[in-house]
């Protein structure tokens, strides 16, 4: 009997080992796709990223990478389904909320565009990227007052001020 659980208990170590060892691989191709996307060396990042999502089909960081690289490519509906299964993976993931909202922004659809920026701001009310976002939508559906709301929401938020400065001035109409 005690033969039974030894062989159980390094066959569970093998199992958590080979995890460890596949999440430190996928982190690594992530990695290597985030850093063709800020180069936007977008083709590759797009291979760093399938590359991962072979290993672990529920990436979401890797699904969510794909999005950025199509929304950055103008292919705003194939960025929209990466997103979308970034988000049925894990429905409180605030960066592919808030991309999904961006990319929706980017197609002129405002009003979803802040329904998203607002379920990633219920899952975390800090997060500044969607508060400058809804802040953004709004100005361009003219709703002003609202939306130096939400920017100053994000401006109390960002101790730089540098991206609240830049959303005030684009928000506000030129007169």
């Amino acid at each position: 009997m005690g033969t039974t659980n030894t062989i159980y208990q390094t066959k569970n170590i093998v199992a958590i080992t080979s995890q460890a060892i596949n999440s430190t691989f996928v982190y690594e191709l992530i990695e290597k796709g985030n850093m063709s996307f800020n180069k936007s060396k977008y083709e590759e990042a797009v291979k760093w990223y399938d590359q991962a999502l072979k290993i672990d089909p529920k990436s979401i960081e890797s699904l969510n990478g794909k999005g950025l690289v199509f929304n950055k490519l103008g292919r705003y509906e194939e960025a929209i389904t990466w997103f979308d299964k970034a988000i049925e993976i894990d429905p409180y993931f605030v960066y592919a909320l808030n991309n999904k909202g961006v990319t929706l922004a980017n197609l002129g659809r405002y009003e979803e565009a802040i329904t998203w920026f607002d379920k990633a701001i219920e899952v975390d009310p800090n997060f500044v990227d969607a508060l400058y976002n809804k802040g953004g939508a709004l100005a361009e559906l003219g709703k002003y007052d609202e939306a130096i709301v939400w920017t100053n929401k994000a401006l109390d938020i960002d101790t730089t001020k540098q991206n609240a400065s830049n959303s005030k001035q684009q928000i506000l109409p030129n007169q």
